[in-house]
């Protein structure tokens, strides 16, 4: 199902599709959910939440389980997620990577505990870790895409879906584009057995829970 997201008065500056490098790029320099502050101590203050740590500690425990040594997090945006998780295994060799240049270069200078690289899961190879983290970005490729994606993955996949979706959350995405027709465009939400279909092909999956999330820890067949 397609999913729509209001940025209100920033609307225009967002543009009409929010899955494009330029458009995510203004979203990370506008105040709210998505930026990524200006400084490391306005940043570190944003990545300090409950549920943050608690992903990071599910993160690092499942790394520990499957003796990694690297993990590269990919569509990172404002990478708070990945701050925590450098504290919680600071053993790791973290590489975090995404499609946006401006906010892949101010990423860099913040965070030097890893390696910050740009990257387009589309086109580019995966990096090469013991453990591939995609956190809440199964939204931004259509079906067609993530069936060319996955094959590319050796190693396991912990992948966290931004959301699985119910009849109430397909009402309510309805509801809001009804509301909000200014919306833009802001990829695919699922339901479990669609967002399954898209590795189906190439991996098996073992269900789990990352913070208060639900999660799933793909292996190649």
């Amino acid at each position: 199902m397609r999913h729509f997201y209001d940025f209100g008065s920033a609307a225009a500056r967002v543009g009409d599709d929010l899955v494009r490098p330029e458009a995510w790029d203004a979203v990370r320099e506008l105040p709210g959910p998505f930026e990524l502050p200006a400084s490391r101590a306005e940043w570190e203050a944003k990545a300090e939440t409950p549920e943050l740590r608690a992903r990071a500690r599910d993160i690092a425990a499942a790394a520990t389980r499957l003796g990694a040594r690297s993990l590269c997090s990919y569509g990172v945006g404002n990478a708070g997620l990945e701050l925590c998780v450098a504290g919680a295994a600071p053993h790791l060799r973290l590489v975090c990577t995404d499609f946006t240049p401006r906010t892949v270069g101010r990423l860099r200078s913040l965070f030097p505990e890893a390696e910050v690289v740009e990257h387009d899961l589309r086109t580019d190879p995966p990096r090469d870790v013991d453990l591939h983290l995609m956190h809440r970005i199964d939204a931004e490729l259509a079906g067609a895409g993530w069936k060319a994606v996955f094959p590319r993955y050796r190693e396991p996949i912990l992948l966290v879906p931004a959301l699985l979706l119910t009849w109430v959350d397909a009402a309510k995405e309805v509801a809001r584009r009804v509301r909000k027709p200014r919306s833009a465009r802001a990829g695919y939400f699922r339901n479990e057995e669609a967002l399954r279909d898209l590795w189906a092909e190439t991996h098996e999956d073992e269900p789990l829970r990352i913070g208060e999330l639900d999660a799933f820890l793909l292996t190649r067949r």
